[in-house]
């Protein structure tokens, strides 16, 4: 416990002393993401709307879901967006982190005193960007299609803020990772095409089997989806037991992967 409190200490020292850097990488990979492109920052719009018309049609029209109770909405079309924008945050920024200290090998390598540890913190600053704009998508569609906005409705950026803390913690461990072994990019691909149908995305908690619904619970995303739904369609606090197991979740994952990139660190400059 207080070797991973001299690592958190340590980190975010290294955060405050390389702020200005953090600033400045983040604005280059979001540009970088878009440079060529005839669209580009609007693609950040494009795409959660793409998905939202595909699923939207596929699960709304022709299978005729619907949202569970208690979310404030009959509009499945609403319940679906609210619970892709955050998805789309956490899995492009971990797909993305998976590559980002293979992709800076130049400053890995060369440059004296830069903190690899920071670039999966850029790649989390850079999505959180895109992520905001998503989110002024969904809480316009909420104000013109619901006609009405939750004062709490703020309060989804305590969820963005564990759903960053996770991403942090994951992104530390599959970007050393993938400095070892490329096929991780291959592997996260699988892994989050079946997280992505365990997490009540695309249907709601409520047809989740009773005797199955705990396993879910033990998915962090559950509660992130859920929480942002309920803060802003419902307009209603979402369950502190989800909170709190996310908050936990969250820690973990940042403690564990703080561990797992400084055990592999010292081998990147020689494998890159």
């Amino acid at each position: 416990m207080k070797q991973n409190l001299l690592i958190f200490i340590d980190f975010s020292r290294k955060l405050l002393k390389n702020r200005n850097m953090l600033k400045t990488m983040a604005l280059r990979e979001l540009k970088a993401a878009y440079v060529g492109s005839v669209f580009g920052l609007f693609w950040a719009v494009l795409y959660p709307l793409f998905q939202l018309a595909i699923y939207g049609i596929v699960f709304g029209v022709l299978f005729g879901a619907r949202p569970g109770p208690g979310y404030g909405t009959e509009s499945f079309f609403l319940f679906l967006f609210c619970g892709l924008v955050p998805w789309q945050f956490f899995s492009q920024t971990v797909k993305t982190a998976a590559n980002v200290v293979v992709a800076n090998r130049s400053l890995v390598k060369r440059a004296t005193g830069f903190s690899p540890e920071i670039l999966p913190v850029v790649t989390v600053i850079s999505s959180g960007i895109s992520h905001l704009i998503g989110m002024g998508l969904v809480i316009i569609a909420q104000i013109v299609f619901a006609g009405k906005i939750s004062p709490l409705t703020p309060l989804f950026l305590v969820y963005m803020f564990f759903v960053s803390v996770l991403c942090v913690g994951l992104g530390w461990i599959v970007s050393s990772l993938n400095v070892y072994l490329r096929d991780v990019l291959q592997v996260i691909n699988l892994v989050f095409m079946a997280w992505f149908y365990l997490t009540p995305i695309i249907y709601p908690p409520s047809i989740i089997p009773e005797k199955a619904l705990i396993i879910f619970q033990l998915n962090p995303l559950y509660h992130v989806i859920d929480g942002y739904r309920y803060i802003i369609l419902a307009g209603k606090l979402p369950p502190v037991g989800g909170l709190l197991y996310l908050s936990v979740a969250s820690f973990i994952s940042l403690a564990a992967g703080g561990l797992f990139f400084r055990k592999l660190k010292p081998g990147f400059a020689e494998v890159l």
